[in-house]
């Protein structure tokens, strides 16, 4: 955990313990050793909460995609079975049609043999 360096907004490493050597040295109340013993384990709690939280967005958007994608197939089902639907009616239609210009047909025939 320490020494600690971070990057600065110009893109610089900003290295603690040299700024330290430079400034003026700090007497910590409690000391080195108590901070640590407090800042660790919420250090490590931190990061496991993180990881849950991180964990259950990531579910999250697992369960978005299924559906989003179960969705998109609802409707193409329901789009193929719209067309399927459409194409067995209109076969009934020409069918009927069909049967009843073969009727007209027949009467014709019937007439003119009769």
């Amino acid at each position: 955990l320490l020494p600690l360096e971070i990057q600065s907004a110009e893109g610089r490493v900003v290295d603690f313990n040299h700024q330290r050597s430079q400034s003026a040295a700090y007497i910590y109340e409690p000391g080195q050793e108590e901070i640590l013993d407090e800042i660790v384990p919420r250090f490590t709690a931190l990061q496991v909460y993180q990881a849950i939280l991180e964990s259950l967005a990531s579910e999250h958007a697992a369960r978005m995609v299924a559906m989003k994608n179960a969705t998109d197939n609802a409707s193409e089902l329901a789009d193929a079975l719209t067309l399927q639907y459409n194409k067995a009616r209109q076969q009934n239609i020409t069918n009927e049609m069909l049967d009843i210009a073969g009727g007209a047909e027949a009467l014709v025939q019937s007439e003119k043999i009769g």
